[in-house]
């Protein structure tokens, strides 16, 4: 597996989508191995969206990841949308993960909760309180963290908040096949603050696939600036960027 450096960032290019998640699956096992040699169970913060699925198969086909003492946070729920909504990401991580893994406890995103405040200081406390060690995450194809689009905020030290969706965060819901037609995709969600996602002491980002290659070359060749939320990752010694060939394909390798 190729490595490279932009910045303070670690970046692995694997074979092909697969062995991304493969890739991805032995960096959180380790990680997570190592935490719990000092604490009796740990948290960790996972995204959802379809650049994590290669990451979740390969984790589901793993027995050495020690899962009753693992509490799962996840990023982000729709505005309003109940939990059993067929679009719901608290339903995609039950679904594609929780189920199959059976951790400690899953905390999700209430994004139908009165008042909304009131969600919002519940998740935020959460992520206070768990401390999470690692957070998985992908970029999204406007660059985004979570639903952090651009012009991200970069300074808010709080954990979770109310963004409305740009117009290309919403289209990229619809070419990943999870809504018909933008117009069908809610406005607004709840997310992760970027400070919150970065603040574990490891970050693991997978992002494949040749529709995610434009906006890598941005994020890592381009200047860091909220415009692209995702080149805040050119600062961080803790995380590392796993990519494929498709979306690492207009890199300057040289760099």
């Amino acid at each position: 597996m190729q490595d490279l450096k932009y910045g303070q960032l670690t970046v692995f290019i694997a074979e092909s989508n697969s062995a991304l998640g493969i890739a991805g699956a032995d960096d959180f096992a380790k990680t997570v191995a190592t935490a719990l040699e000092t604490r009796d169970d740990v948290a960790v913060i996972l995204a959802t969206g379809n650049s994590q699925l290669s990451f979740m198969d390969a984790l589901c086909e793993r027995s050495d990841i020690d899962w009753p003492r693992i509490t799962i946070l996840h990023m982000d729920q729709y505005l309003g949308m109940a939990e059993d909504h067929p679009e719901s990401f608290s339903r995609y991580m039950q679904e594609k993960l929780v189920s199959r893994v059976k951790p400690k406890a899953f905390y999700g995103v209430r994004g139908d909760h009165e008042p909304v405040e009131e969600e919002l200081a519940r998740y935020g406390q959460l992520v206070r309180d768990l401390d999470p060690v690692i957070c998985v995450m992908g970029i999204g194809e406007n660059g985004h963290l979570a639903f952090n689009d651009p012009p991200a905020d970069f300074d808010t030290r709080e954990m979770i908040h109310i963004v409305e969706l740009d117009e290309a965060c919403r289209a990229q819901q619809v070419g990943e096949g999870h809504f018909d037609a933008v117009d069908k995709v809610p406005t607004h969600a709840l997310t992760l603050t970027v400070h919150a996602l970065m603040r574990p002491a490891s970050v693991i980002v997978l992002t494949p696939e040749a529709r995610k290659a434009q906006i890598v070359k941005r994020v890592l060749e381009g200047p860091v600036t909220a415009d692209c939320p995702a080149s805040i990752l050119q600062t961080a010694p803790n995380a590392r960027l796993y990519l494929d060939v498709d979306s690492s394909a207009l890199l300057d390798r040289r760099s």
